[in-house]
């Protein structure tokens, strides 16, 4: 069962940390970084990163043809990303970055497509299985 607007309880709080996810991934890319990142370690953090996007963003908002343009919007979100750092001085414009965050954000709309996309679902569950818990022991 996908999270739809009607079944999902926390949606705000779920919709809270994706963005927060998109924020720290376009200011992630567009500052100044002195991480390491050598030996391809780079193209999985892109790969992560935007299949993360996509898996998460997809469990919020269910239909496959939603999900796919989730998907699609993230990986164009990469593209621009490149882009920018490419008019910096301190990043580098790498298309194997993009090809990376494209294939990163098609693997989570894969992922969303199984029976991991209840995810939430779940989470929702076991929150309000712990509150009940929690009400009945503090009457």
């Amino acid at each position: 069962m996908q999270l739809t607007q009607a079944s999902c309880r926390y949606r705000r709080i779920w919709l809270l940390l994706g963005w927060g996810m998109v924020a720290a991934i376009v200011v992630l890319s567009l500052i100044p970084v002195e991480v390491d990142l050598s030996g391809g370690r780079d193209k999985l953090a892109h790969f992560a990163a935007y299949g993360g996007l996509s898996f998460w963003f997809g469990m919020i908002f269910g239909g496959r043809g939603l999900q796919l343009g989730i998907a699609v919007a993230f990986a164009a979100m990469g593209v621009a990303l490149e882009f920018l750092q490419g008019l910096t001085d301190y990043r580098s414009f790498e298309i194997a970055d993009m090809v990376a965050n494209a294939v990163g954000a098609g693997l989570g709309w894969c992922l969303v497509q199984t029976p991991l996309g209840s995810a939430l679902t779940l989470a929702e569950r076991w929150i309000a299985a712990a509150a009940g818990k929690r009400n009945r022991t503090s009457q």
